[in-house]
């Protein structure tokens, strides 16, 4: 079977935007500007799904298990980083925090080496625990869901393990390929030899309890802060390091710098880390973020 059938132009839902050098970079464009948008993306996870599903057929056999495969851990299993393993990177690792899509951001990080050969990027997916993909088939647009429509990720991994995820719960899938490009440059399929990614699936609490204060803004004036209200809430946060479904966005950050700057991650562990926080208008959690981590050296 050859996936040839399936490379053709796919009209973009961003074809009557105005002229290349006027518009915003792809990363930046909006993603809500088409009302027929959600019926485009229900058709792209069917072709999605259709593709993964053939492509199993044109990997070799250890290529084809290793994208089907996918691991479920917990927080009380899951050993701590084993020092002895440690790359020992020979210079640290600076955080850059980038207004991008996630695989886009992820698609721009040379493949690392390791023992067993070539390793890639690999990605956090911030799931819903309830349902695999979130509601990919239903044309909805958040970073699971634009992780699915780009990627075999929902039909090979997620879609074969039960659901829900316990709290505790994270999927590993080593294996993902990279099938289209980005939202903003209307999903068009990519050709093989395509790009791989590791995933993993984690979910957290669903707007915990926020604790809100006044203060100083550093240009004179005054702004409202959200932080966690329950001390256990923000400790399993950083646990799980997360930051969607209404946790509040600079407090979840903080949780991120404390986490990376722990001793178990110092020594060289990381080669690069980017996050990349889509933010359409550049002034709400991207800034928060790039506040918070960007320059940060782990």
């Amino acid at each position: 079977m050859s996936l040839s059938k399936y490379f053709k132009p796919i009209p973009s839902p961003y074809s009557s935007s105005p002229s290349p050098s006027r518009q915003n970079p792809p990363s930046l464009a909006r993603h809500d500007s088409d009302p027929d948008q959600r019926e485009k993306l229900r058709s792209i996870a069917k072709e999605t799904s259709r593709i993964s599903r053939d492509l199993l057929q044109q990997l070799s056999p250890t290529d084809a298990q290793k994208a089907q495969t996918i691991t479920r851990h917990t927080l009380d299993t899951l050993r701590r980083l084993d020092p002895n393993l440690c790359p020992s990177h020979s210079h640290p690792a600076t955080i850059k925090v980038l207004n991008q899509d996630t695989l886009t951001a992820a698609l721009s990080i040379p493949p690392g080496r390791g023992p067993g050969g070539s390793t890639p990027p690999l990605i956090v997916n911030f799931a819903n625990r309830h349902s695999p993909g979130g509601g990919w088939r239903n044309g909805a647009v958040a970073q699971e869901e634009s992780l699915c429509y780009r990627s075999t990720l929902a039909t090979l991994t997620l879609d074969t393990t039960p659901y829900p995820l316990a709290r505790n719960e994270a999927l590993y899938s080593p294996y993902v390929l990279v099938l289209r490009d980005e939202m903003a440059r209307g999903h068009a399929l990519l050709a093989p030899p395509y790009p791989v990614v590791s995933v993993a699936t984690v979910a957290a609490i669903n707007g915990p309890e926020v604790a809100a204060f006044v203060v100083p803004d550093g240009k004179g004036g005054r702004r409202e802060k959200g932080v966690f209200a329950s001390d256990r809430e923000r400790g399993f946060t950083k646990d799980k390091m997360r930051l969607v479904l209404r946790n509040p966005p600079e407090d979840v950050a903080w949780c991120w710098r404390e986490v990376l700057g722990e001793e178990e991650f110092t020594g060289g562990w990381w080669r690069e880390v980017v996050f990349a926080v889509f933010d359409k208008t550049g002034e709400g959690n991207f800034e928060v973020f790039r506040g918070v981590l960007d320059g940060m050296r782990v």
